[in-house]
């Protein structure tokens, strides 16, 4: 999660700042709720998010240098993270800890893409995942080959880096191995579902 929305910022004043951040209408609920659960979960720490009307934010910040420091320990830069941004040596030990740390940046940094094809369905899907960082998306998506997943990554112009993992196979693989804990990418997911089960009836109320 802090690998896509996230980042460590310290200021000249000696404070050590914690930010984290995403759309305030489409990830209301996991930035609401399910991150402020997980820091107290895995740190013990309270957290609050907070609303902007400009731009649309939902957003999570706070001062404490004692988990700034431990975040840093795991291999999180600090300030402007992109040229910095690796898939941390602990996640890379346990295969079970790669797939969780795929998900937390899904949660963020990705989506479900939906397009017309001529294959028998009205709308095809796509996993998608960008960043900053091609060399950091590029382990990413080394990960997910190993675990059987196709695709391709490319440039997007703009700095940006895309990750596509097309089809239904792909969809079903990364329901049985990655998942997701945000509402938005779980619709999306399921819209997919309801795509492939019923492919000469249009699902209602498609994502964008």
């Amino acid at each position: 999660m802090m690998c896509g929305d996230g980042c460590l910022s310290k200021t000249q004043q000696g404070k050590h700042f914690v930010y984290c951040s995403g759309n305030r209408l489409k990830d209301k609920e996991y930035f609401g709720n399910y991150v402020p659960n997980l820091f107290l979960t895995v740190f013990g720490k309270t957290v609050v998010a907070h609303e902007r009307e400009t731009p649309k934010i939902i957003y999570i910040k706070f001062s404490d240098k004692q988990l700034f420091y431990a975040l840093h320990e795991l291999e999180l830069p600090i300030g402007t993270k992109y040229e910095q941004l690796k898939i941390p040596q602990l996640v890379l030990e346990k295969e079970e800890y790669k797939l969780a740390f795929i998900r937390g940046l899904f949660d963020t940094d990705g989506c479900v893409v939906f397009s017309k094809q001529h294959r028998g369905f009205p709308y095809y899907p796509r996993i998608e995942i960008t960043s900053k960082s091609h060399r950091f998306l590029l382990s990413v998506f080394n990960v997910l080959l190993e675990h059987g997943f196709f695709g391709s990554l490319s440039n997007k112009g703009k700095n940006y880096s895309r990750l596509e993992l097309p089809g239904f196979k792909n969809i079903e693989r990364w329901q049985s191995f990655i998942g997701s804990s945000n509402e938005r990418n779980l619709s999306q997911l399921e819209q997919a579902n309801k795509s492939y089960l019923n492919p000469l009836k249009s699902p209602k109320n498609l994502p964008p």
